[in-house]
């Protein structure tokens, strides 16, 4: 067994542990993995693990080098309106969808190529200046905006809790973006993906209901 495989297979054991204690043995919990700075070759191993379902890609230009259509890719970075035409068509998710000029580039860029792209919309659930997201209380009127887009397909949401915060304010901004994913995900069809928890704060996203987990260096580390 490689090093990428024990890696993988011990998260996995860490995921299992955490759905028990928070009372989801039954649940299915998507991994995407954060592939930064890490080759190509590195997360084709383990791609082929077939563990996690994609590699999330935290910048275009990185995804560009390393792409290969072996791997399912998402984009889990904040995605400027100027790099759309690099993704749209190579992607599985835009995790990273939370304004309205980069749903209108995402929509004439798929409308050029005749798909239709899955996005995320993407919560600051600390809301933090310094990152991208929407308010959770917008989440309603944002998903209202984007209906005018038919070439984007909204699946759900993708939160990013601030670094270095107690579990209990963690808990807190996990369950405000939970909440606002709940409060719509009964209203419409194949909105039903909440990506939350990332390699420090897998466990308390798991305890706020998440359904897909974003980790990165405790994968590779």
């Amino acid at each position: 067994m490689t090093d990428v495989e024990q890696k993988i297979k011990a998260f996995m054991d860490e995921v299992n542990a955490a759905l028990i204690a928070a009372g989801r043995e039954n649940d299915k919990v998507e991994i995407v993995a954060a592939g930064k700075n890490r080759d190509r070759e590195t997360l084709l191993r383990l791609y082929s693990t077939g563990c996690v379902s994609a590699i999330g890609e935290n910048r275009v230009q990185e995804f560009r080098e390393k792409y290969t259509p072996e791997i399912t890719w998402d984009v889990i970075g904040r995605l400027q309106t100027n790099k759309v035409k690099y993704v749209v068509g190579k992607v599985r998710l835009i995790q990273s969808l939370d304004r309205e000029s980069l749903a209108e580039e995402i929509e004439r860029v798929c409308a050029a190529r005749g798909v239709v792209q899955q996005c995320l919309v993407e919560i600051n659930s600390g809301e933090e200046e310094a990152k991208g997201g929407i308010r959770a209380e917008e989440l309603e009127s944002f998903l209202h905006a984007l209906e005018k887009y038919p070439h984007i397909a909204v699946r759900g949401v993708m939160a990013v809790a601030p670094r270095d915060i107690g579990e209990d304010k963690l808990t807190e901004c996990f369950s405000k973006a939970r909440d606002a994913f709940l409060a719509v995900r009964g209203k419409r069809a194949g909105f039903d993906i909440l990506s939350m928890g990332m390699s420090a704060d897998f466990r308390v996203a798991l305890k706020c209901g998440a359904n897909m987990l974003r980790p990165g260096k405790i994968l590779f580390e």
